[in-house]
Order: structure tokens, then sequence, then C-alpha cells
């Protein structure tokens, strides 16, 4: 009895030390002041200024939301089909060293420094823009190098998401699949990816976040191109509070994925209880 009680206040405090700074976040967006620690009445202020566009900085805030929207698009989506051809591949190969070989290979990314990763990157960028003359300035180059380096660290996790469904997935559905007719392309996307789905999801998801938050590899390498993440270092600068109209967009990117994720979970808990 006492180690349950014990387990469970465990439990809560680590959710409270989590989730408080966002629920702290999420109240103060419904006031005007500057501050964290000051309450100057409920108003709806910020979120009006962050859609009219009146607020002091949200050409800055929009253009931004934009940029890091459509780099983050195109980042979960390379990601999301590298990491699944990424995993699959790995699922079948039947050479356990070659297997064990790529998969730490794939882990790499994971475990190394991120600003190790930026720094090659941008070497890399460097190298290729002096070879073919490319205007290195330019939003669409921009953007292009920040996708490409951004996709190198995100499909990773999303090969992590994508290959625990693949070793509980059963083969035999598949090669009975070929055996009834099917091609492998068409067993691949009747049968094998629908079982992976959650999987898939889960880490479209995560690679899409995690390019919203990256600020490393989008600073070392673009510096025309202005994100979430280096919109908010450029504007607090260590010595100004962030703009509140700031706090009522990230509460709205908060429901977002908290509502795609209990959507996504919904059908997994509804299978679980039957």
């Amino acid at each position: 009895m006492l180690r349950k009680i014990l387990v469970k206040t465990f439990i809560s405090i680590i959710l409270i030390i989590l989730y408080l700074p966002i629920v702290w976040m999420i109240v103060f967006s419904f006031t005007e002041t500057p501050s964290f620690s000051d309450w100057s009445g409920f108003s709806f202020n910020n979120y009006i200024n962050l859609f009219s566009g009146n607020g002091p900085n949200a050409d800055k805030i929009q253009e931004a939301l934009v940029n890091t929207l459509f780099v983050g698009f195109f980042v979960s989506l390379l990601s999301t089909v590298l990491g699944t051809l990424g995993a699959i591949g790995l699922h079948a190969m039947h050479n356990k060293r070659i297997k064990a070989t790529y998969s730490t290979v794939n882990q790499i990314p994971l475990l190394n420094s991120e600003i190790v990763t930026a720094i090659a990157l941008a070497l890399v960028f460097n190298i290729f823009a002096s070879m073919f003359r490319i205007n290195d300035g330019s939003w669409g180059v921009t953007a292009l190098k920040l996708i490409l380096a951004q996709t190198t660290f995100c499909a990773p996790y999303v090969l992590l998401n994508v290959l625990p469904r693949l070793q509980k997935s059963d083969n035999k559905i598949y090669e009975a699949a070929l055996d009834l007719g099917c091609t492998p392309a068409k067993a691949m996307f009747k049968v094998v990816l629908p079982d992976i789905l959650p999987g898939v999801v889960v880490g479209a998801l995560l690679s899409f976040t995690l390019s919203i938050d990256d600020f490393v590899i989008t600073k070392v390498n673009v510096t025309s191109f202005e994100t979430l993440s280096t919109l908010l270092y450029g504007l607090k600068n260590g010595k100004h509070p962030l703009p509140a109209d700031i706090r009522a967009l990230f509460t709205i990117i908060f429901f977002i994925v908290f509502a795609l994720m209990m959507i996504l979970y919904k059908p997994k808990t509804a299978k679980e209880k039957h």
C-alpha cells in the first residue's frame, strides 16, 4: 500500500514539473502583461492581436509562423517517407551483422551533438554553393537548405517509431497477399502500410514538432530566414520579456498537437478495452 502511494506521488510530482509551466503559459496567454508574474486582468487581446496583426511584433510573428509551418510540413513529409522506407528496408534485412550496423548508424544523429551536425551541414552547403554558384541568400534556396538540414536530423526518429511496428507485424500476411496476386507495391500499400500506420503518424508528428522546435541547425545554416525559434531568440535577446501574443500562439500550437495525439491514440484505447 505504501509503495503504491509513493509511486503515485512520484509520478504526480513528475507530471506537475512537466506540465505546470505549460499551464502557466496558457493562463497568462489571457492577460496582456509582458511579465509572467503580474496579472493585469483577463483578456482575449493577445489572441485578437495575433490574428488581426495589431500587435507590436505581429508582422514578424506571422512571417516566422508561415516560414516555420512551411519548413515543418516538408521536413515532416520527407522525414516520414525516408524514415518509413528505411525502417522497411532495415526490417527486411536477413544479415544480422549488417542490420546491426545500419541500426547503429541510424542512431548516430540522435546521439551526436546537434551543433556538430549543424556545422557539418553548413560546410556541405557552402561547398555545394561554391561549386554550382548558387545564390545562397534567396528565400527558396534558404528554405530548401533548412528543409534538407532538418530532414537529416528528423528522419532517424521516424525510423525508430516505425521499426517496432514492423517487428510486431506478421510477415505471413504480406506473403499471403503476394500469393493471392498482389504486386509487391500493392501489397505494401494495402497490407503493410495500414498495419504500421500508427507508427508512421507518430513519426510524422514527432518530426514536425522537432522541426518547429529546432534552433541550433536553423541558426547555424540560415541567416535571412526567420523561424519561430530564431525569432524568439532575437526578441528576447536575454534582456526583454517575450511579447504577450507569443504566449497565445504557442497555446494554440499546444492544443492542436494535444488534439492530434488524442485523436491518434483514441482508436488504440478503444481496442484495448474490447
